[in-house]
């Protein structure tokens, strides 16, 4: 995923960047050495616990502008095992979800989670 680092901060558990993607800014803890703000670079999201439809995922009926802390997508696929497909511009998030998703197409909102960030290597 293609993203703009727009600040960086000291985490608990390392640098703690807020990206800017096509899906949202969200927060997130990056793996690696850190960019610089401002840079643009290319990331891999690595959502680090089991969500649940309905709270940390839930189904959005309108497009807004990117809002800090949440990422939104479309709804791919759900598995059997509730691994979880979005689509979020022209990337895909992968991540396990417990409860009952929205039918696939569905435009959804991830919020409240914590998030790591991988440098893609393409």
């Amino acid at each position: 995923m293609h993203a703009q680092v727009v600040r960086l901060e000291q985490g608990d558990i390392g640098p703690r960047i807020a990206l800017k993607t096509p899906g949202g800014i969200v927060w997130v803890y990056w793996r690696g050495d850190p960019p610089t703000k401002g840079q643009f670079t290319d990331v891999e999201l690595a959502v680090t616990r089991v969500l649940t439809w309905g709270e940390e995922l839930e189904p959005v009926s309108e497009v807004r502008e990117p809002t800090l802390g949440v990422l939104d997508g479309t709804l791919e696929a759900v598995d059997a095992e509730g691994t979880v497909t979005l689509r979020v511009g022209t990337a895909q998030v992968i991540l396990s979800a417990r409860g009952t998703p929205p039918a696939p197409g569905t435009r959804v909102r991830l919020r409240n989670c914590e998030i790591a960030a991988y440098p893609a290597h393409l």
